[in-house]
């Protein structure tokens, strides 16, 4: 088999030499299959012919094909130390609109189903009825923005809770608020799922219809930002539908 041509950006290549030597080795196994098979990675939406190839969650290399050419723009490898951020994940629930909203007591319980399974990055966008539910989550580790413009889509209130997503996560939980079913041990069985595959999107499923929350990696915030009016992660969900990753509950989870 001819191998196709790697060529390493500079940043790429700073990146690459300055890993310790396992990772390095690592890295290096990631790059010779991507010269075997340059289509493995998944194409990142609305990029010109750039990809994102990943072993899990660690390494992720971000690329572009040109004929038989492979150009590795960048090289990302979660830091060894400290243990405790290597697998940093946010959640966001979107609970602004009037459609979004259950009430103060289920959003608290979805909100106690996160930190409880060990989020310790969440976001509640909030919008109607706003005041109401801050007095339900003030004694709970959480961060709180209000979304002025929630009448305007759902898109206002997920872009606001993006931007509020932790900068060394690796992936974020999308719900809605009004998601009463939810359960810690769905969004610890989600982690491990997402932990130990190569899928960028992982949903719970019960009797094979799909629940909360949906969890996205990091790398498709930027598609999940383009979003517009009344649509959260759902087209960002169709578009790479062949990389989801289902995952069967045995309780309903919406």
């Amino acid at each position: 088999m001819v191998l196709n041509e790697i060529l390493l950006s500079k940043q790429a290549y700073s990146s690459l030499i300055s890993l310790p030597m396992n990772q390095r080795t690592l890295v290096s196994k990631a790059l010779h299959n991507l010269g075997k098979n340059p289509n493995t990675g998944l194409k990142l939406w609305g990029a010109s012919n750039l990809y994102l190839y990943q072993i899990a969650t660690d390494p992720k290399i971000v690329y572009r094909v040109y004929g038989t050419k492979i150009q590795v723009l960048a090289i990302k490898v979660a830091l060894e130390h400290p243990p405790s951020s290597r697998f940093k994940i946010s959640a966001v629930i979107l609970a602004a609109g009037k459609t979004d909203y259950g009430d103060s007591l289920q959003i608290s319980h979805i909100a106690e189903s996160f930190l409880n399974a060990g989020i310790d990055d969440l976001i509640v966008v909030l919008g109607y009825q706003a005041e109401q539910v801050k007095k339900a989550l003030a004694d709970k580790n959480l961060k709180i923005i209000v979304n002025p413009e929630y009448e305007y889509g759902l898109s206002k209130s997920l872009k606001c809770g993006l931007k509020m997503v932790s900068r060394d996560a690796i992936a974020v939980f999308l719900t809605l608020g009004n998601r009463p079913l939810m359960q810690p041990e769905v969004v610890k069985q989600l982690i491990r799922t997402y932990k130990g595959l190569e899928a960028p999107i992982i949903a719970p499923t019960f009797s094979r219809v799909r629940g909360h929350p949906i969890m996205f990696d990091k790398l498709l915030i930027p598609e999940l930002m383009k979003a517009k009016g009344n649509i959260g992660g759902r087209k960002v969900l169709q578009h790479h539908y062949r990389e989801l990753k289902q995952v069967e509950m045995e309780k309903p989870t919406t």
